[in-house]
């Protein structure tokens, strides 16, 4: 059964990281189980947070046992290598290090962490590296083509619209865009993968006849029915981060051919990867590698990378 919390219903909570960075949460408590789930473990639980981050502040590399999507709500600033915006969209997979969290130094910055599962905690690096494990690794950000959306937008928006911002067929990793007008409605895709989230980032959302407002979530498990999407009297406008399956997270084995490592984040680069995002071609061997090229998760020089 789809469970959806409204932002009126999040806990407050605050955490000072090892670096003295303070940061204030606002929890989603879902109950759970979902569709295929244990009942009484605590880890089969999804696990949403919006976190704000100070401005200037810093939260250190670091990842996590559970697959996790970063959507940014408001602020700004960069993570790693990447610049950070309202609607900017992030996943990293289980044991991908990413970071750090360069928040705006006048604005800050705002953000949703959802995972499929419970998590522990954030691993710091360097001081945890001998605690990643041999996953498959898996980053990416991605950009919507229109920012938020005014109430004044929304009022008048025509016919519903479901735009496709990401997606993968190898693991159903996806993410996508509904923007509805007043009291419109559609039907997402069925969620596939280890389930999705509905973020509702602008205009209120009418589900099993209670109205959740803007910042919103609500998250479906794999297997279950697509959850109407109604818009209020204000419009719609929310975003749909799917997870790939939980499988994925088995261990692979990597050709070890021509592998280099930061040794910030754990990344490691990998010659028939490449990086295609830097302009670094799948196939191009380390030592051609540009110079001034960097980490993609924690923007560390090539210079500090050490041969596996």
């Amino acid at each position: 059964m789809v469970e959806a919390i409204s932002f009126n219903a999040t806990r407050s909570w605050t955490k000072t990281l090892p670096n003295a960075t303070v940061v204030q949460a606002r929890e989603f408590d879902f109950k759970g189980p979902f569709n295929g789930r244990n009942a009484d473990a605590s880890e089969d639980r999804p696990q949403a947070f919006r976190v704000e981050q100070p401005p200037g502040s810093i939260v250190e590399p670091h990842f996590h046992v559970a697959a996790e999507f970063q959507l940014i709500a408001c602020g700004g600033g960069r993570l790693g290598r990447h610049e950070l915006k309202p609607l900017s969209i992030h996943y990293s997979g289980a044991f991908t290090p990413y970071g750090p969290i360069v928040a705006d130094a006048r604005e800050g910055v705002i953000y949703y962490t959802l995972r499929p599962r419970h998590d522990p905690g954030a691993l710091f690096l360097p001081d945890a590296k001998e605690k990643l494990q041999p996953a498959p690794k898996r980053f990416f950000m991605t950009e919507p083509e229109q920012k938020n959306l005014s109430s004044a937008v929304l009022r008048t928006w025509e016919a519903p619209n479901l735009s496709f911002l990401y997606g993968s067929e190898a693991d159903d990793a996806a993410a996508w865009r509904a923007t509805l007008g007043p009291n419109q409605r559609l039907t997402p895709p069925k969620p596939k993968g280890d389930g999705y989230y509905v973020v509702v980032t602008g205009g209120s959302w009418i589900f099993s006849g209670e109205k959740f407002p803007e910042w919103s979530l609500a998250f479906a498990a794999q297997g279950e029915s697509a959850p109407e999407l109604l818009a209020g009297e204000e419009g719609l406008d929310a975003v749909i981060l799917q997870f790939p399956d939980n499988s994925s997270r088995v261990k692979k084995s990597i050709s070890l051919e021509d592998q280099h490592e930061c040794p910030l984040c754990g990344y490691v680069y990998n010659q028939a990867e490449g990086d295609p995002e830097a302009g670094v071609a799948k196939g191009t061997v380390f030592a051609d590698v540009p110079s001034d090229w960097t980490c993609p998760n924690c923007d560390a020089p090539k210079s500090d990378f050490q041969i596996i």
